[in-house]
């Protein structure tokens, strides 16, 4: 097992499993638990990122939509992002998110 001490942590290679990454520290309140963090060092799926914007009150609000590909073990798709560009955008201009992926799926049938 590979070990890398960052302070009070280890991040190490599972034996038992070499397809994941992981990462151990003991709690510092108490000795007793341990918090144990398990990462694939393979992707799961790919995402595809398009970037837009609404413009509202004269103001350009840009945005990413993040169309997940493929379908996880049993079949189902991944749903659809939207993140913001920046975090000052008006509620009324978030409350368009369900509209902007609708759109998105509506274009992509």
């Amino acid at each position: 097992m590979e070990i890398l001490k960052l302070k009070k942590m280890a991040i190490y290679s599972d034996q038992e499993d070499p397809n994941h990454i992981m990462w151990n520290k003991q709690n510092e309140m108490a000795d007793d638990k341990q918090l144990a963090v398990v990462i694939n060092k393979e992707p799961s799926f790919n995402e595809l990122w398009f970037e837009g914007f609404i413009e509202y009150n004269d103001d350009k609000h840009q945005f990413w939509l993040i169309h997940p590909q493929g379908v996880d073990p049993h079949g189902n798709e991944y749903e659809i992002d939207v993140r913001w560009f920046f975090a000052r955008v008006p509620r009324e201009v978030r409350g368009m998110l369900p509209y902007i992926i609708d759109a998105f799926k509506q274009k992509t049938k």
